[in-house]
């Protein structure tokens, strides 16, 4: 079990691959709540065996956010808007990619200085969506 404790109200951050069994359970009641898929605007998220999850919890597995990584792309990420889990599990995910790695995000508005402090510059803009990018 790949833990890494963070400051974010005395939670850690869980690492775990694509279709590792541990993933459906810590993360299927959370992402199934009618509040997160609203807040996710009914897009769905999506795994494969080369996704690299990073789970923020509190306690014994209450889920604060996530993210997952696949190829350089940083994808699936919710967080109920909270920044300081934003800022953490991009933390972790960025601390792990080979250096040289061209990572990108899919960023909101209110993700944007999150993104900004660590680093990533705008490379696209769309009505709702900003991609954005960094070299590890």
């Amino acid at each position: 079990m790949n833990s890494t404790v963070i400051n974010v109200q005395s939670g850690y951050i869980k690492k775990i691959w694509g279709y590792d069994h541990r993933l459906y359970g810590l993360i299927a009641p959370f992402v199934m709540k009618p509040d997160v898929i609203r807040l996710n605007g009914g897009y769905p998220f999506k795994n494969t065996e080369d996704h690299v999850w990073y789970i923020s919890l509190k306690g014994k597995n209450m889920v604060t956010g996530f993210l997952s990584v696949c190829d350089g792309h940083i994808c699936n990420d919710f967080t109920w808007q909270d920044n300081d889990v934003l800022e953490s599990l991009l933390e972790k995910a960025l601390s792990e990619m080979e250096t040289g790695t061209l990572a990108s995000f899919t960023a909101e508005e209110h993700e944007l200085p999150v993104l900004e402090k660590l680093g990533f510059t705008v490379v696209r803009e769309s009505v709702r969506y900003f991609k954005m990018v960094k070299a590890v």
